[in-house]
């Protein structure tokens, strides 16, 4: 969607010159209605910028929204291809499948309690696996 701010102001000023034109008519003092003619100018100069903006940043999510190139990751393989820092790479290969299915649920969204349920294990040990692999992960940063 697109904002036309030209379309805009050509509204904008048509209102101003009808409302305009009815405070003549009822006698409204020349100044007054000046002041009021800046005032709402400000006004409108104020929504302009605003709406320029709003467009400016929905367009920018519709970008980020259509960009495909970002896959989803939904197997372990995956998960260890997108894997740059070789060092890391080394650690997360030596991991056990299952403790990388753990990382691999946690990245995907899921809860700790969904995937003690998913891969019938404790709580504890779904967080200590999390943990112990943060552990080695934090020593190659």
């Amino acid at each position: 969607m697109v904002y036309n701010s030209l379309k805009s102001y050509w509204i904008w000023r048509r209102k101003k010159e009808a409302e305009e034109k009815e405070w003549r008519a009822l006698g409204v003092d020349e100044n007054i209605i000046a002041e009021l003619h800046d005032f709402d100018r400000i006004a409108y100069n104020s929504d302009d910028r605003f709406y320029k903006r709003l467009y400016d940043v929905g367009d920018f999510y519709e970008e980020i929204i259509e960009d495909k190139s970002q896959r989803e990751v939904t197997t372990v393989e995956q998960l260890l291809d997108d894997v740059e820092n070789p060092a890391m790479y080394k650690i997360l290969k030596k991991t056990s499948e299952k403790t990388l299915q753990i990382l691999l649920m946690r990245v995907r969204g899921y809860s700790v309690k969904d995937i003690t349920e998913i891969l019938h294990l404790s709580k504890t040990s779904v967080y200590k696996r999390i943990k112990n692999v943060r552990e080695k992960l934090n020593k190659v940063r």
